[in-house]
């Protein structure tokens, strides 16, 4: 089970780390080409592990994955990239869409503005999480098992890239982390701020203030695309106005097995 989120603190830990690392490794040791290939990495960190496992897999189901290697691939992205477990991550997820933009949304906006930066970076009050939306991934015995072993899965990568070399750990472990916690606060809050919705898409009525960026859905996969989302949760596609391109589906189309 969640073990009423026990787990939230250790990453709330993990990912501040890896914010003052990335600034730190930036500034201190900068290098064009490994920036440049550590937000290619980022990007796929974010399609990947956010956009395809935690999103469109772990929280909405909206395809499964072709075989257990692809499978395991996916829910190691998904725990690598550091935003908790895949049964955490869907449980709040699910509550979101369920109470949209409501008291009872966990990621709700009012509040003023520190706690919006705090819903920025993905603090959000768990209390009003019940575990109990997930019981179709409680149920499911790999999901069970990378939630359990989270820690054992998730270290390897960025110890040996510590070992091998401090500054590879800051491109390609704490700045892929932070590229996905700052992705992810885009669409928790920028993407619902009412001050902001007028200046982007709204081609579906949600009942929520949800919008779409098509620069941004490029930036995070087809996550941009979140109007468009809040409209068809169930789809793992997002290309539903003419132009718009959702990455991830494309990659889904390759790895998942799509219900009709």
């Amino acid at each position: 089970m969640l073990k009423n989120f026990s787990n939230y603190d250790k990453v709330k830990l993990v990912q501040s780390i890896c914010l003052v690392v990335t600034v730190l490794t930036v500034t201190l040791n900068f290098d064009l080409l490994l920036l440049l290939v550590g937000l290619a990495v980022s990007w796929l960190f974010y399609c990947f592990g956010l956009a395809i496992t935690l999103h469109k897999y772990a929280s909405h189901r909206t395809f499964e994955p072709k075989n257990k290697l692809i499978k395991y691939f996916l829910l190691w992205t998904g725990t690598v990239i550091t935003m908790g477990t895949s049964l955490e991550f869907a449980a709040g997820h699910r509550t979101h869409h369920k109470f949209s933009d409501t008291p009872d949304d966990p990621y709700n906006l009012d509040g003023g503005l520190w706690h919006r930066i705090k819903l920025f970076f993905y603090w959000f009050p768990t209390w009003k999480i019940n575990p109990l939306i997930i019981r179709d991934l409680i149920r499911d015995k790999d999901q069970q098992f990378f939630s359990n072993h989270y820690w054992k899965i998730l270290l390897p990568y960025p110890i040996i890239l510590l070992l091998i070399d401090p500054i590879l750990f800051g491109y390609f472990y704490a700045m892929p982390v932070t590229y996905v916690l700052l992705g992810m606060g885009y669409v928790t809050v920028i993407a619902h701020l009412p001050s902001l919705q007028k200046n982007g898409e709204t081609p579906f009525d949600t009942n929520d203030l949800s919008w779409n960026n098509r620069f941004i859905g490029w930036v995070l996969a087809g996550e941009g695309y979140h109007n468009t989302h809040h409209a068809f949760p169930g789809s793992y596609t997002y290309e539903k106005v003419p132009g718009d391109i959702d990455l991830s589906a494309k990659i889904i189309k390759l790895l998942g097995k799509i219900p009709d």
